[in-house]
């Protein structure tokens, strides 16, 4: 767990030259919290909304994560995502030779998935 609680989703940018995702989210004490995912690959997030709810960051280890992801990734190599690859197997050792990380996000509302990253920083504003 990175971090836990009921966390408002202000919003998200890709700084693609500079390798990170950074997510805005506030607290219940009225504080803007910037996640970043130093080092970024690529992320996945579904039932994007304005006013998502986010109630936990955690990483998971590769290893675990594909056991629940290995069909959706054999589809995603059609269109070399998030790199080329041949098989699911290939693009996990991948992501372990060059220091990826998993972050899964888990909502009460809207926005959920994961970021493939080496680092995840939490900063306050």
């Amino acid at each position: 767990m990175l971090i836990k609680g009921q966390f408002e989703v202000i919003g998200y940018s890709v700084g693609f030259l500079e390798n990170e995702l950074l997510v805005d989210i506030k607290t219940v004490a009225d504080e803007t919290v910037t996640v970043t995912s130093g080092n970024y690959l690529a992320h996945y997030f579904d039932h994007v909304m304005a006013g998502s709810i986010l109630f936990d960051i955690e990483e998971v280890d590769l290893t675990t994560f594909f056991v629940g992801h290995r069909e959706q990734f054999e589809v995603y190599k059609s269109y070399a995502w998030p790199v080329w690859y041949d098989n699911t197997d290939e693009l996990e050792k991948y992501l372990q030779e060059n220091n990826y990380k998993s972050y899964v996000i888990i909502s009460s509302l809207g926005l959920n998935g994961y970021v493939f990253a080496e680092t995840l920083t939490i900063k306050r504003k």
